[in-house]
């Protein structure tokens, strides 16, 4: 709709400034068309003012030689006696016996305008439809002149081509008068009659090329003109096109903006509205309906509907906050309920905040209602759960307490009641090796070594289960571990066990880990100790320990090149009495990894496992990252 409208008001801006370019064109056109016309005219009364003042001369000579009666000249080739002119006292002599001889006005005229065509710059001539001198015979224009001269007309004037060039030619008559008679009477003219006429030509080519030369400056001059005006209708067009532009971006941002907002506000879910200063609602969003019930153009009718929809039991608290929030122009929020107009309760969420212009004057409040009814129900189903909760841990904390007093004495009961028969066990072996040694074949002294060693291992069972049952029930007390110091202790402690063996240690990077110091001796001594057991088949034992950082967690591992397992019972490497190898092979509990899962998993980590069948195997553990880096723990 907006593009649409651009276009519309684009092709507008093309047609108002293609119709001024049209309308300039046309009165720069017109305006050298009326110069162009007015110098022809101007052309043609200066021709024309030239021909009338060469006719005029001519006019006021002949009357001037007819108010003379003619003049004497001497007689010459050129100028011999007027065979035409029948009067007497033609030709006379002086008294000095000079000849001379009478030159009437048009003898005299005709002899100017042949011996002198140039010196007027026109062409004159005299002539009559009634001829006594052929020389003064009329052209064909002249005669049509002559006839005209008879019907009443007093000039004529026309442009023609002479020797192919432009002339302007005009025409007046001749009044006979009465120094005309006496050549003209016996034609049988009388005063006042037309004689004949003087006509005139005057070459129009240097009035010509003076009216092109100022109508190629007036059209030089005007197209400058007229390309500065289209040039500057161009930079107007360019700079209204330019603020049309910024003018449609500004629209089109203010449309799109107010787009946003109405998409914002008007598809809300939530409840929103803006009171003006004066109490008036401004907007009221069109979710109005489906929480209340009632249409925003109810709401704009009757302003107090907001606070009759108020459930009467929280009027009160919802007219004390609005009264705050609005005299203070502050931000607050409340929770109330209302009642829809189909008469269901609903919990409301209200958040209010004051609406300032730019120059920061209060425009009134802007408030958002959330229905919150299903989370008020889920609250409360929430508080009768937590009750029963609380009901339920009571119960069940009193029976892990029971339960721990029974593991106590069940430790109790393996630390003291089975550890009786052990010994009585072993000390009756013993004596019976000692006192009836002699007594006894081979056979019956093995029997005895299997009851003993048998002993022994139930023992050794017992402490790894108690080991185990602590492990549950010891409290971490957390500090900084310097894990790879621990590791060459632990190692040093081993190494009674690995007398007459070649067994290496690497001790890679291995970061320091925060957790209980006795519990991480217990997980490394039952690592380094499995490493050491797994590879006592190997002539070249050798045993890994590192471990990587990073910023979630603190991964370490231990790795052997002894016998490894296979990876499929890799889950139950960490299980209580879970053996992969059998008793002959390898001594053992089957407890020792248990102990170390239990006390990974109790500060929160996690454990793994990694192996081949004769290649070896590495177990892996990660402790989380604590607050502090390890290094800093340490130095402090």
């Amino acid at each position: 709709m907006q593009a649409n409208r651009f276009d519309y008001l684009l092709k507008g801006w093309q047609q108002r400034y293609g119709l001024l370019a049209v309308i300039w064109s046309v009165l720069v056109a017109g305006s050298l068309a009326w110069f162009i016309y007015q110098e022809k005219q101007s052309t043609l009364r200066t021709a024309t003012a030239a021909v009338l003042a060469s006719i005029n001369k001519d006019i006021s000579f002949r009357k001037w030689a007819n108010s003379h009666g003619g003049v004497y000249v001497p007689p010459t080739e050129h100028t011999p006696p007027n065979p035409y002119l029948k009067v007497p006292d033609r030709d006379v002599v002086t008294t000095t016996g000079k000849a001379l001889t009478l030159m009437n006005p048009a003898y005299v005229l005709r002899e100017m305008q042949t011996d002198f065509p140039d010196d007027y710059g026109t062409k004159s001539h005299i002539t009559s439809l009634k001829l006594l001198n052929p020389k003064n015979a009329p052209d064909a224009w002249e005669a049509e002149a002559l006839r005209s001269f008879e019907q009443g007309t007093r000039e004529l004037m026309e442009t023609q081509q002479i020797d192919g060039q432009p002339y302007l030619r005009l025409m007046r008559p001749f009044f006979i008068d009465s120094g005309c008679l006496k050549c003209h009477e016996q034609q049988g003219y009388k005063l006042g009659d037309i004689r004949g006429g003087i006509s005139a030509a005057i070459s129009l080519k240097p009035y010509l090329a003076r009216e092109r030369e100022l109508i190629s400056g007036m059209a030089l001059s005007l197209g400058t003109i007229w390309l500065l005006g289209l040039a500057g209708l161009g930079i107007s067009y360019r700079r209204d096109r330019r603020q049309a532009d910024e003018r449609e971006k500004v629209a089109n941002e203010l449309f799109a903006s107010e787009q946003k907002y109405h998409m914002v506000a008007d598809y809300t879910s939530d409840w929103e509205y803006w009171i003006g200063v004066e109490g008036k609602i401004i907007y009221m969003s069109p979710s109005c309906k489906e929480m209340t019930g009632h249409d925003a153009e109810e709401f704009s009718g009757d302003p107090g509907l907001l606070l009759a929809l108020v459930h009467p039991d929280d009027r009160a608290a919802y007219e004390a906050h609005w009264h705050t929030h609005s005299k203070l122009a502050a931000a607050g929020e409340a929770e109330f309920r209302i009642v829809s107009k189909d008469g269901e309760t609903r919990w409301i969420n209200h958040r209010c905040r004051p609406v300032f212009d730019q120059h920061g004057n209060w425009l009134g409040i802007r408030a958002g209602n959330r229905d919150i009814t299903e989370r008020k129900h889920i609250e409360e189903e929430i508080s009768k759960l937590n009750r029963s909760l609380e009901l339920r841990v009571i119960e069940r904390t009193a029976g892990l307490e029971a339960a721990n007093k029974d593991m106590e004495s069940f430790s109790y009961s393996i630390s003291h009641d089975l550890r009786a028969p052990l010994r009585a066990i072993n000390g009756f072996s013993k004596m019976l090796q000692e006192e009836y040694a002699d007594k006894l074949d081979d056979e019956g002294k093995r029997l005895l070594n299997v009851v003993g060693d048998n002993a022994h291992k139930m023992g050794q069972l017992i402490d790894d289960l108690l080991a185990f049952s602590r492990v549950g029930r010891n409290e971490i007390e957390r500090s900084v571990v310097d894990m790879k110091s621990l590791a060459a202790s632990v190692w040093e402690e081993l190494k009674p066990d690995m007398a007459g063996r070649n067994v290496r240690l690497e001790l890679g990077d291995i970061p320091p880990a925060e957790g209980d110091p006795a519990m991480m001796h217990q997980v490394v001594f039952n690592l380094l100790s499995n490493a050491v057991k797994f590879t006592q088949h190997r002539a070249d034992a050798r045993i890994e320990v590192g471990g990587q950082a990073d910023e979630h967690e603190t991964v370490y591992h231990v790795t052997d090149n002894g016998a490894g397992f296979d990876m499929q019972y890799a889950p139950k490497l960490f299980g209580v009495f879970q053996r992969l190898h059998g008793m002959d092979e390898f001594a053992g509990t089957g407890i020792g990894l248990a102990i170390v899962k239990r006390i990974i998993i109790k500060h929160g980590g996690r454990v793994w496992a990694e192996g081949k069948i004769g290649e070896g195997a590495t177990i892996c553990f990660a402790l989380p990252a604590g607050k502090n880096s390890g290094n800093d723990m340490i130095g402090k």
